[in-house]
């Protein structure tokens, strides 16, 4: 059975600095009486299009769903505020407060908007008491690292990536020059004015077309340098807060979602089998489910550190 259509809604919101933060609020046909709102949150050089399918299932069972571009993302330029993770979650502060300013929550982020949701919850403790559940998918309790292993392949791989960090950073005009020869249709093709349309997010693997190298290095630059807070503030979630992640990610290594799992005895904690960084795409059911789910409780509960996984009814074939 196909899911009710929704409508969606752009909803442009002046940050603290300024910027025009570019959010889509996606409001079902017939709304849950008591609902949660979803607020979705992408990762780095994606928009909020890497949540479409999640939206429309969430919809279709009658939750209201916010995303958005993030700074110097799709439709948000990056403004004059420094680009910093502190930021970005002050900018999704800023969202929650002007857009969904009563009523109960529950959140998805994903590598980077995983990050970006610890950092709310340590920042920005009065939302605690409205947070139903929060969903972090490939998250980490460290900053970002070109090693994904201790495999050749794994050092092949930093190899490669040191030299296009260290390329972007010293020379961002030259990488420039050569993003603008790449075909149009190319996600890292620098395109030299806005040609999408402003009814809602750029597609996913567009996120970055209009964003200068040198803003790109400035976020990784970020990334690496970052020191996460205390994880353990995610404990006052107990076991609302569900872990996720790819056992073959190589840019968020499953290994690194465990050692923050186990800064958090209570939370909950998912592995996908053959699945990448990519596990917003590659489980978006999976996923929309676990949202759901976490919506649907009527208030918090206490933890039970005993018990790490979802209930037996939820489907588990696909997972460990």
């Amino acid at each position: 059975m196909r899911n009710p259509p929704s409508a969606t809604e752009v909803l442009p919101v002046s940050a603290v600095d300024g910027t025009r933060l570019s959010v889509y609020r996606d409001t079902p046909v017939r709304p849950r009486p008591g609902g949660a709102t979803v607020v979705l949150v992408h990762g780095a050089s994606v928009t909020a299009d890497l949540w479409r399918v999640h939206a429309r299932h969430l919809t279709g069972l009658g939750l209201t769903v916010v995303r958005y571009d993030q700074r110097a993302h799709g439709h948000t330029p990056r403004g004059q505020a420094p680009l910093t993770i502190r930021q970005l979650a002050d900018d999704l502060h800023h969202i929650l407060t002007r857009v969904v300013p009563i009523g109960p929550l529950v959140f998805a982020g994903h590598s980077l908007g995983a990050l970006v949701l610890q950092e709310l919850a340590a920042l920005h403790p009065q939302h605690q008491a409205r947070i139903r559940g929060m969903v972090l998918l490939s998250a980490t309790a460290r900053g970002a690292s070109v090693l994904p292993g201790r495999d050749p392949r794994a050092w092949l791989l930093a190899a490669g990536r040191s030299l296009f960090a260290l390329t972007c950073t010293h020379a961002p005009q030259a990488v420039d020059l050569l993003r603008h020869w790449l075909p149009t249709t190319h996600p890292y093709g620098l395109a030299p004015r806005p040609d999408w349309p402003a009814d809602g997010p750029p597609p996913c693997r567009h996120g970055i077309r209009h964003t200068r190298t040198r803003d790109l290095a400035d976020l990784w630059q970020c990334l690496r340098r970052y020191q996460p807070r205390d994880a353990t503030v995610l404990n006052q979630f107990g076991d609302r807060l569900l872990l996720m992640a790819g056992a073959d990610d190589r840019h968020i290594p499953a290994a690194h979602t465990k050692q923050l799992a186990a800064q958090l005895p209570a939370a909950r904690l998912e592995i996908l089998p053959r699945t990448t960084h990519a596990l917003p795409v590659r489980h978006p059911a999976l996923i929309s489910d676990r949202i759901a789910r976490l919506a649907a409780e009527p208030s918090p509960h206490p933890p039970h550190p005993q018990d790490r996984s979802f209930p037996n009814s939820l489907p588990s074939g696909r997972f460990h």
